[in-house]
């Protein structure tokens, strides 16, 4: 028997209209209200004492937000490694020169100023130049040619200047300012200088071959509670030809328990008993793909190609589709490119940046130069790797290799590196000429979304996430296959829109999906058996509570029937979607002295009342917490919040506004549990829409 009942909150939302005008946003008053409102934490203890001296601001700010003893100390020694230069390589091997070419090689003098710049692409003025310190600038952004010009600048360029513009070497005799007794061009004069790097010229795909196979390895890394929506992505991408490992996240216990049992019957699925807890942007995830890639070089001898997925992928076209692609391209890696503009990606990506994982954080410790040398570029962290490139990377063998250890010594300090670390390592190795420019993947990107920094909780940086494939989204998701060679879409997100994924499946085998729930979802918020993570507290005490009172409501007229009904455990609590919308939450429940278990469904219930005066009309109002900017939901279904809850409020009003009203301004007032105010927020009701 099902049950909908209101669920407790610590806070309450007041609405009221004020007369007077007032501005659109809260005053500072108001604010210092809001952060009275919650606890203040004490300030950590910070070292005092640095082994190599004064560190930079940015590696003190870390050492003093840090928390534990070990991570401290940790992020110090990173940093003097920093200051004293033995933390990042100075150099490493390129093994794929451009043929024809000698690297660091003077093309000549040439006329050159800034009305009719030769090397047009990449400006800019050094200290301390030298001809091979851009030399290595231009070749790390794969540009051709290298030129310094009076003294201090550095272009870079992909078209071989003209042989019209030559004059004699006299010209460039403007010394160098990171070393006299060098020139580096002149006034109006250039030296060019040849790179090296190869044309940015990625390997072409060949048509698939009909019927032809291949045999593919995939990894999944799986975080959170989805389990019916992994089981449908293994259910539509498994063949009994192909190998799966899957990895979840060690604090994701009850998606491990119930994958676990997917090893008794498919012998082709493994789940990784080396399981690491990973972050946004952390090195634990370079670390999870790698120690994947090696555990499937000894589950099995026989496959080609390893694809990484998550639980938010989905496939675009049948398995078999895939297998004849990369049966007419052996030895290809599928990788994404960022694009032409590498200055700014290395400074947006943060590469040139140190960063360190500790605490389940990346902490940010300072400024590095990237090795010379090689050539840097990066886009996406999901890959199509050959078993080829695998090897190499993972096997024992080649760990003396100088470009491998020192790609590996770089990325462990390097914020997002499996968003760059394939690329780099291939385009600097003898693989260098399977690149291809295509992860065979699609995302949606609504920047202005996805780019709010929604993860500066573990990472001192701002980054952009993809945003979730939604029904609106099936005329781009179409014409974009349509178009394009893609194999796998992401994100998509049952719990936000399951319709989507039916709609594919359905394209995908030809069907019409027609089994019972096809419509619902639901997804695990608690089980009793699970051993991490820690279980909310106030969750199970709020749920016990409704569980006690669906009892008292079912056994109103028979209470003498039943006396020692009584709600003793809950055993698990299970959110409920149908037709992409939140029913509520199932509340599975024991009771005392009986062999029985109920399960209860739970709504929070939003009461508004609105005043006859209003200049407008509340048509939504919610409160609750972990509001996620980007999807524009709440995490927090049920509402239970705590004293460490960060309240969010979300309201948007009807069309219609009173111009006639006294007042275009209205207060949102903030209760705690003892009916005390808190805070209060002033809003002026011309806004269409607001989240505070």
């Amino acid at each position: 028997m099902a049950f909908v009942f209101q669920s407790l909150l610590v806070f309450y939302l007041l609405a009221k209209v004020k007369d007077t005008d007032g501005p659109t946003e809260f005053g500072s008053s108001d604010s210092s209200r809001i952060q009275q409102a919650f606890v203040n934490e004490k300030e950590p203890s910070v070292l005092s004492k640095s082994t190599c001296g004064t560190l930079s601001k940015t590696a003190l700010s870390a050492i003093k937000r840090a928390t534990t003893k070990k991570c401290k100390e940790e992020l110090s020694d990173i940093a003097c490694k920093l200051k004293n230069n033995q933390l990042v390589p100075e150099r490493l091997p390129n093994y794929c020169p451009r043929k024809d070419s000698v690297p660091g090689s003077s093309l000549g003098c040439f006329h050159d100023n800034n009305q009719s710049r030769l090397l047009s692409s990449y400006g800019v003025k050094l200290p301390g130049l030298t001809n091979q310190k851009c030399i290595d600038l231009c070749a790390q952004s794969a540009f051709l040619y290298a030129g310094t010009h009076n003294g201090k600048e550095c272009y870079c360029g992909n078209k071989k200047p003209s042989l019209e513009h030559l004059l004699t070497k006299t010209y460039c005799s403007v010394p160098c300012d990171g070393q006299s007794s060098q020139t580096c061009g002149g006034v109006d004069a250039t030296e060019i200088f040849d790179s090296g790097v190869p044309t940015r010229d990625s390997a072409k795909l060949q048509a698939p071959i009909v019927n032809g196979t291949a045999k593919i390895a995939f990894i999944l890394t799986l975080n959170g509670r989805a389990l019916r929506q992994v089981t449908r992505l293994l259910r539509v991408i498994y063949r009994p030809h192909h190998v799966y490992l899957i990895h979840v996240d060690a604090r994701q216990d009850f998606l491990f328990r119930s994958l676990l049992q997917l090893e008794l019957k498919y012998p082709n699925i493994r789940i990784s008993r080396k399981r690491q807890s990973s972050i946004w942007g952390g090195v634990s995830l370079l670390d999870v793909l790698l120690q994947s890639m090696e555990q499937l070089l000894e589950i099995d001898s026989q496959w080609q190609f390893v694809f990484n997925l998550s639980e938010s992928d989905f496939p675009l076209r049948s398995i078999e589709s895939l297998e004849a692609l990369l049966a007419a391209n052996p030895g290809r890696n599928f990788l994404k490119s960022h694009g032409r503009q590498t200055r700014q990606f290395i400074h947006k990506q943060g590469l040139d940046r140190v960063f360190h994982q500790c605490e389940s954080r990346m902490w940010r410790v300072g400024d590095r130069n990237l090795p010379a040398g090689i050539r840097i570029d990066g886009g996406s962290d999901w890959v199509g790797l050959a078993r080829s490139v695998v090897e190499f990377a993972t096997s024992p063998s080649h760990s003396n290799d100088p470009l491998l250890r020192g790609l590996k010594e770089l990325y462990r300090y390097t914020l997002l590196p499996a968003e760059s670390f394939f690329h780099v390592l291939i385009l600097n190795s003898k693989f260098c000429d399977s690149y291809a420019d295509n992860n065979l993947r699609m995302t949606l990107w609504r920047r202005s979304q996805g780019c709010l920094c929604q993860h500066r909780h573990v990472v001192d940086w701002c980054g952009c996430s993809p945003m979730v494939f939604r029904t609106a989204d099936w005329t781009h998701l179409t014409s974009v296959m349509a178009k394009s060679t893609v194999f796998f879409a992401r994100k998509f997100e049952a719990a936000i829109d399951q319709s989507v994924m039916n709609r594919l499946e359905e394209q995908l085998t030809n069907t019409s999906l027609s089994y019972p729930g096809l419509d619902c979802y639901w997804e695990s918020a608690y089980h009793r058996a699970d051993l991490t993570p820690k279980p909310n507290q106030a969750l199970l005490a709020v749920a016990l509570s409704l569980a006690k009172h669906s009892i008292s409501l079912l056994l109103q007229n028979s209470v003498a029937e039943c006396p020692g009904l009584r709600p003793s455990r809950v055993v698990a609590i299970t959110s409920y979607f149908r037709h992409d919308h939140y029913q509520g939450d199932l509340i599975h429940f024991e009771v005392d002295e009986k062999e029985v278990e109920f399960e209860a469904l739970v709504k929070p219930l939003t009461k508004t009342t609105h005043l006859m005066e209003s200049p407008r009309i509340l048509s939504t109002l919610q409160v609750g917490s972990d509001f996620d900017p980007k999807e524009q939901v709440f995490r927090n279904r049920l509402g239970v919040l705590t004293s460490r809850s960060k309240p969010i409020v979300i309201f948007k009003w009807t069309g219609h506004i009173n111009t006639t009203a006294a007042s275009q301004l209205a207060h949102l007032v903030w209760f705690d549990p003892d009916d005390n105010v808190r805070a209060v927020h002033n809003v002026n009701v011309t806004d269409a829409s607001k989240v505070i």
